[in-house]
């Protein structure tokens, strides 16, 4: 008689049931797929991760044979189909239903007699690989794109001719040739269309980098995803195994010359962050490569926005500030600087009779009207509404009438003239202002009867504020 330990077996059934489950449960939790096949091609087992590969519960593949799933259009090619007929471990693409690129590899088991009893197939989604590949494909036409407009310096602006007839243009003037000497980066702010990139432009040109690239990026017009491989460039066939192949970003490009980054702001921190190590180090790794480059760029960043209360705010890196902001240079708007507007719209206008062999002028009603208008678009919107005239008007002389309405609507544009670049005591702003304004009508007017009249004070306040500003020595204190 043969006693059994039935207590025994149930711990020995026990641990074999955790086994099982242990399994089952190491075989659904793995992320890449798990295709178990019989050596007649029929479906054995596969693992949860397969049902984001076909779109259908797995359980419906189960003891179908791989050759009518492939015809169904579950995958293709089928890899189990292929070891089969070939015998030996295969690695493939595979495309299946739900549209999934998959990296599939069969592996045979062999009995003793050399059969195939069971293939065992593991499956990798290459979706996202591929995607990013594709993205890093069109980072490389969009700087090649980029390189087309901004590889030669004399086609990067209609013109880097800056006209200044205002005291401040002509302090900027002055400034821009001396830190054209140096490599020093500079910051450059002011409204939307005041010119920075014209300033930009100079800087290059007037510099010992003239004969380099100048490169301008807009940081505001690239999508947040093409961003780093469009900065930095990358090297293809880093993901997929293939042979790589280099594609150069515009720093690498700027090597050499000067790299302008409009519109600064708009670049996200994680971008703020590569860039300032560029500036630092002088180096860069391009993506998917792991060798440094060394590069050589003069750097010249632009903003229309408030950048110190970006900084205050933590949307924008106070090192990296710091770091642009060595030279600052601040345009004022272009209704803050009266004496700049006859001379531009003259310039621009000029310039068109040039390339169209015309002889179009302005009447005088049309520079009184362009000096009191407001400009809420600066240079850009002046020199848009010059070439508008030069096309619309048939006549040699463009008139008053031929101005668009709303310029003569804003009468109280005289009121935003002034333009605030910080903030300080009241009292000094008031003086400030005062000086000079008293200094810009003697200077225009040289009568203190006539500075009194556009100041609207009385003539006698004139003297005293000439005299307390020491605007001119030896001043009479009445004039004819």
């Amino acid at each position: 008689m043969i006693f059994v330990d039935r207590d025994s077996c149930w711990d020995e059934l026990n641990e074999q049931r955790e086994l099982v489950e242990e399994l089952v449960d190491t075989f659904n939790s793995s992320l890449d797929e798990i295709f178990i096949i019989d050596g007649s091609g029929n479906t054995k087992r596969i693992n949860k991760a397969g049902e984001t590969y076909y779109g259908v519960p797995v359980e419906s593949l189960l003891g179908k044979n791989v050759v009518e799933l492939e015809k169904a259009g579950y995958f293709s090619p089928s890899v189990a189909r292929l070891v089969l007929k070939e015998k030996k471990r295969l690695t493939i693409t595979q495309k299946t239903k739900s549209g999934k690129q998959l990296i599939t590899t069969g592996n045979p088991i062999f009995n003793e007699n050399g059969d195939i009893i069971r293939i065992v197939v593991n499956s990798r989604d290459i979706s996202e690989l591929l995607n990013l590949k594709k993205q890093l494909e069109s980072a490389g036409q969009l700087a090649e794109s980029h390189l087309q407009q901004h590889l030669k310096p004399n086609q990067l602006n209609k013109s880097n001719e800056l006209v200044a007839q205002s005291p401040q243009m002509k302090a900027i003037i002055e400034m821009l040739e001396k830190v054209a000497k140096v490599d020093s980066t500079v910051l450059i702010m002011g409204e939307s269309g005041t010119g920075k990139g014209v300033i930009a432009s100079r800087l290059h040109s007037l510099g010992k980098r003239s004969n380099g690239p100048f490169i301008t990026i807009n940081c505001g017009t690239i999508p947040e995803n093409l961003l780093e491989s469009e900065f930095f460039g990358y090297e293809k066939g880093a993901f997929t195994g293939k042979r790589r192949e280099v594609k150069t970003g515009l720093l690498e490009l700027a090597s050499g010359g000067t790299v302008f980054l409009d519109e600064i702001t708009a670049l996200p921190l994680g971008m703020q962050v590569r860039l300032l190590q560029v500036i630092q180090e002088k180096r860069l790794t391009r993506v998917g490569g792991s060798e440094y480059i060394n590069v050589d760029i003069r750097f010249i960043a632009a903003t229309n926005r408030d950048i110190l209360a970006m900084v205050s705010e933590g949307t924008f890196r106070e090192d990296l500030y710091y770091k642009l902001n060595v030279i600052p240079v601040i345009i004022p708007p272009l209704r803050s600087r009266q004496e700049d507007i006859p001379a531009l719209a003259h310039f621009l206008l000029n310039r068109l009779n040039t390339k169209y062999n015309t002889n179009k002028k302005f009447s005088t009603e049309v520079i009184n009207a362009l000096k009191n208008y407001s400009w809420p678009g600066n240079v850009r919107e002046l020199e848009n509404l010059v070439e508008r005239l030069f096309v619309t008007v048939e006549a040699s002389e463009i008139m008053a009438d031929n101005l668009p309405e709303h310029m003569f609507e804003a009468k109280s544009s005289r009121l935003k003239r002034v333009y605030i670049l910080d903030i300080f005591p009241l009292k000094e702003a008031v003086e400030e202002l005062e000086k000079q304004m008293v200094t810009l009508a003697y200077t225009r007017h040289k009568n203190t009867y006539k500075v009194a009249k556009v100041l609207n004070i009385d003539q006698s306040t004139v003297v005293r504020k000439i005299q307390k500003y020491n605007i001119t020595g030896n001043f009479p204190s009445r004039q004819r």
